[in-house]
C-alpha cells in the first residue's frame, strides 16, 4: 500500500487528492493554532466562509467542518448551514481513475495472459520430454535404474556359461592326455 495515498487515516485513490487533503490538513493545523482560545462567534465566522468559499473538498476537511458544526451546535446560538458535499468532482474524478484502473487492470490481464500461455507452452515441452527419456530409459539396452539387476544377471549368466564350456573343454583335453 502506498503510504502516500494517507492522510490523516483516509487513503485516497489517486495521489492528486492526497495532496489536495494534504493542503486542507495543513490549513486546519494553521485554522486550529489561530482560533484555540478564540471566542464561539470566530468559529461561525470560519464555518460560513469555508463553506461559502468552498475551502474544503475531502474527507479530511468535511470531518473538520463536521467537528465545527458540532460545536456550534452545542452553543445553539447560530442557525447553521448543512455542510455542502462536493459528490459530483468527487465522482468524476473517480470516473477518471476508474478509466485509468481498468486500463492499467486490462494491460496487467493481457501481460498475464501471455505469460501464462508461455508457462503453458514450457510445461508441455518439459512434459513431452520426460515422457520421452522414460520411454528412452525402458527401451534402452544399455545398463540403467530399471533394467541394471537384469542386466548384471544376464552378464554374470553369459559368464558362467562362457566358464562351463572352457572347464569342459580343459577336463576333455586332461582326459585325453591321461
Amino acid at each position: 500500500m502506498n503510504k502516500e495515498l494517507i492522510v490523516a487515516g483516509y487513503i485516497f485513490p489517486s495521489l492528486e487528492e492526497a495532496n489536495v487533503a494534504r493542503l486542507e490538513l495543513n490549513k486546519i493545523e494553521k485554522l486550529n493554532e489561530k482560533t484555540e482560545n478564540a471566542d464561539i462567534s470566530l468559529l461561525y465566522k470560519i464555518y460560513v466562509k469555508s463553506i461559502e468559499k468552498n475551502t474544503f473538498r475531502t474527507p479530511v476537511g468535511y470531518e473538520y467542518l463536521s467537528k465545527l458544526k458540532d460545536i456550534l451546535e452545542e452553543d445553539g446560538s447560530f442557525d447553521l448551514v448543512p455542510i455542502p458535499v462536493n459528490a459530483s468532482a468527487a465522482v468524476a474524478s473517480r470516473g477518471e481513475n476508474s478509466k485509468d484502473q481498468i486500463s492499467t487492470l486490462k494491460n496487467e490481464n493481457s501481460r498475464k495472459s501471455k505469460m501464462f500461455a508461455w508457462s503453458l507452452f514450457i510445461n508441455v515441452i518439459l512434459f513431452l520430454m520426460v515422457l520421452l527419456m522414460f520411454y528412452i530409459t525402458t527401451t534402452s539396452k544399455s545398463p540403467n535404474i530399471i533394467n541394471y539387476e537384469n542386466a548384471l544377471v544376464d552378464k554374470y549368466s553369459v559368464w558362467e556359461q562362457e566358464l562351463e564350456e572352457r572347464e569342459a573343454a580343459v577336463s576333455q583335453k586332461e582326459k585325453l592326455f591321461d
